[in-house]
């Protein structure tokens, strides 16, 4: 239960933002009737004021009654106004006084007499927390002076008491629950189709990848019911690209492990030694063609991860040099000449192991399926300035792959017709380098190699990228 409690809930985080601007109304409430209470003139309290001033300057202008009675019954007001709301003995006093300052009589709370100072209408004397409001009128014939008079404190009581009645916290009480109740509803009626909608996906079977229904009653779940099925979407295309690429996996493996089996049965048999060391030449060669088949699937694989590679300061020139010498037996076995034009040094940040398996590749796969006593080339530039381009070319001057060819050479176990030839390929050198070029940020452009001068048109391919 307290686990429930402590999780996080659309629908209480939706009430507590309703308690919150609940409480942050009746704050404002609270500001806005001080003001209109407190406002010079026109609040209720100076209104309040100016109407006692009224009474008391007409009682003493009415010669058919007398004054001192009315101004008694007013008094008598004023104290059992303010006993209804807490304030003993009132809570404002009005004084009249002669021409010459003479308090003549005194009514409501117990305030000090003000001396005149010249001013009339409304006006304040004293510092808080001793401040007084007062609202100063005389007669018409100018011979008395009404001050009616009222403390901050009183203002500040009253304030109080409005805000904390039974009155006010009744109605706070029972208008919160019927403000929250529909507001409930409506978050609850409002969630039922997005619980739906991940009930319905929550009953669907572990491979059922179907798209769902767009056309929703809601708005608002448009959006998610299309994102959720574009995802849908890549997640199919990809489980079949995965099933794809192991059922090709399992059809390039199968080759050279039965060449293994194969060879294994005629040296347990054999027992002519020309023949078992053919068989063992023959194994060799199917566990080299199957280690090398593995270790790129494993790279393939490491490189279309979803994980964030490591940029590094490494310097290019010096990578290509050490895979042109890694490759330097297989060249010479083939008699293939190898060649770098670039710079001595070419330090940059980036991926080191992805530009590492798009040299390997591209110079493997130019050994692998060049000509004998052919040539293989590796330009590097530099970029002019720092918003420009690096450019690695690998070209060499073997038969090239025809231009109608060329949009299938990054698609798995793909192998034109010279490669296919070639028993030693597997079809997957030039999707790793696609693949790490995506890493590198690079595109690459695949055009003619090297002329070799027996009609043959080469292949080069070109990787541009900015260093990150």
């Amino acid at each position: 239960m307290l686990r429930r409690l402590l999780e996080r809930s659309v629908t209480r985080r939706l009430m507590v933002a309703l308690l919150l601007a609940y409480v942050l109304t009746w704050g404002v409430m609270v500001v806005i009737s001080d003001f209109s209470l407190s406002a010079v003139g026109s609040g209720d309290f100076d209104k309040e004021m100016e109407s006692v001033g009224d009474v008391a300057t007409q009682a003493l202008e009415d010669r058919t009654r007398p004054a001192e009675a009315v101004l008694r019954g007013l008094a008598l007001k004023i104290v059992a106004d303010g006993a209804r709301v807490g304030a003993e003995g009132g809570f404002e006093a009005f004084h009249v006084h002669d021409a010459s300052g003479r308090l003549l009589l005194a009514g409501g709370s117990p305030l000090p007499a003000l001396a005149d100072d010249g001013r009339e209408g409304f006006f304040q004397v004293g510092e808080r927390p001793k401040l007084l409001h007062v609202y100063r009128r005389w007669a018409a014939d100018r011979t008395r002076r009404i001050d009616v008079i009222q403390s901050a404190t009183a203002r500040t009581e009253m304030l109080r008491f409005g805000l904390s009645s039974p009155v006010t916290l009744a109605q706070l009480l029972v208008g919160f629950p019927l403000l929250l109740l529909p507001v409930w509803l409506a978050v609850r009626t409002g969630l039922r189709p997005l619980l739906r909608l991940s009930q319905d996906l929550a009953a669907r079977s572990p491979g059922d990848l179907r798209p769902l229904d767009e056309n929703q009653p809601y708005r608002e779940l448009r959006p998610v019911v299309r994102e959720l099925n574009e995802t849908l979407a890549r997640l199919q295309a990809l489980l079949q690209r995965e099933r794809a690429f192991l059922a090709d996996a399992a059809h390039e493996l199968r080759t050279p492990l039965a060449v293994i089996a194969a060879q294994c049965d005629t040296l347990k048999r054999s027992r002519d030694p020309a023949a078992c060391a053919l068989a063992a030449q023959r194994l060799e060669r199917g566990l080299a063609r199957a280690m090398r088949l593995v270790n790129q699937l494993l790279a393939l694989a490491r490189l279309e991860s979803d994980v964030e590679h490591r940029r590094s300061e490494i310097d290019v020139a010096d990578i290509v040099r050490d895979c042109l010498a890694l490759h330097a037996d297989d060249a010479q076995a083939r008699d293939i000449e190898l060649s770098y034009a670039g710079p001595d040094s070419l330090p940059m940040r980036s991926v080191e192991h992805a530009l590492e398996s798009v040299l390997h590749n591209l110079v493997g796969n130019a050994i692998r399926y060049g000509r004998p006593q052919g040539r293989v080339e590796v330009n590097l530039t530099a970029p002019a300035d720092r918003s420009g381009e690096h450019v690695l070319e690998v070209s060499d001057d073997g038969p090239g792959i025809a231009p109608a060819d060329r949009a299938h050479v990054f698609e798995r176990f793909w192998r034109g017709a010279a490669a296919a030839s070639n028993a030693s390929g597997s079809g997957l050198g030039l999707a790793i380098v696609q693949a790490a070029a995506r890493q590198l940020g690079a595109r690459i452009e695949l055009a003619q190699g090297l002329k070799d001068g027996q009609g043959l048109q080469g292949l080069s391919v070109t990787l541009r990228w900015r260093s990150g």
